[in-house]
């Protein structure tokens, strides 16, 4: 049973391009808060650089654990990184989703045991997580 979801920064939680933050995304993060433990893993070189992208506090409050690369001495796809952040969540790895939109850093998760979904289509893919963790909780 999925415990705990893991959300690549970059592209998932805020858009590359605009630099702003994924409403659909952060819809989802506020829904999912409460029922799964959350992290953010990111390749960033600091805590800090991820602050100035959001409000003050909101990282916190949305995630119960923030992973940046640049302060861990792994990136992703180094399998220490997600290791590192399934056991700071207290959880087993086939009990995480990881989300990412690169499938070169999924694909080394899945090797882990932790289940993963390759983010793309903004509004297709946070329609295909919901549908995921929906399975999972039935068992299917």
């Amino acid at each position: 049973m999925i415990k705990a979801v893991i959300f690549d920064c970059f592209g998932v939680v805020l858009d590359i391009m605009r630099g702003t933050k994924i409403d659909q995304t952060m819809e989802l993060l506020k829904e999912l808060k409460g029922q799964y433990k959350l992290a953010m893993l990111t390749n960033t070189p600091s805590r800090y650089s991820l602050d100035q992208r959001f409000q003050p506090g909101e990282l916190d409050e949305l995630f119960d654990v923030v992973v940046a690369s640049g302060e861990v001495g792994w990136d992703k796809p180094a399998p220490e990184i997600y290791t590192m952040t399934v056991e700071k969540l207290g959880v087993e790895p086939e009990e995480c989703l990881f989300i990412d939109d690169i499938p070169a850093f999924t694909s080394v998760a899945a090797t882990l045991g932790i289940h993963t979904f390759t983010y793309s289509n903004v509004p297709e893919s946070i329609t295909a997580i919901k549908a995921l963790l929906e399975e999972n909780k039935q068992g299917k």
